[in-house]
C-alpha cells in the first residue's frame, strides 16, 4: 500500500531526497496507524492491499489520516 511504496521509494532516492520523504511517512505512520489497525490491520501493512483497504474506507478515516494522505500525495506528485 502507501507505506509499501513510501518505503521502496525513500529507499530508492537520494539522500537529500529521503529525508523529507521519511518525515512525511512518519506523518503517515503518526495519523494513520489507528486506522490501519481499525480498517485494514489484518492486511500486511507492507503490502498492496493496503493501499486498496485505505481507498475503499477512505470516508471512514480520520480527518488527521485523511489530512496526512493528500499532503502525501501531493509531495509526490511535485517531488
Amino acid at each position: 500500500m502507501l507505506l509499501r511504496s513510501t518505503l521502496i521509494l525513500v529507499l530508492t532516492t537520494g539522500a537529500a531526497l529521503a529525508q523529507p520523504l521519511m518525515a512525511d511517512r512518519a506523518v503517515l505512520k503518526q495519523h494513520c496507524t489507528g486506522d490501519y489497525l481499525t480498517y485494514c490491520g489484518n492486511l500486511s501493512p507492507d503490502g498492496p492491499e493496503v493501499q486498496a483497504c485505505f481507498r475503499q474506507n477512505k470516508s471512514k478515516l480520520s480527518p488527521d489520516c485523511q489530512a496526512a494522505i493528500t499532503s502525501y500525495m501531493k509531495g509526490q506528485r511535485k517531488g
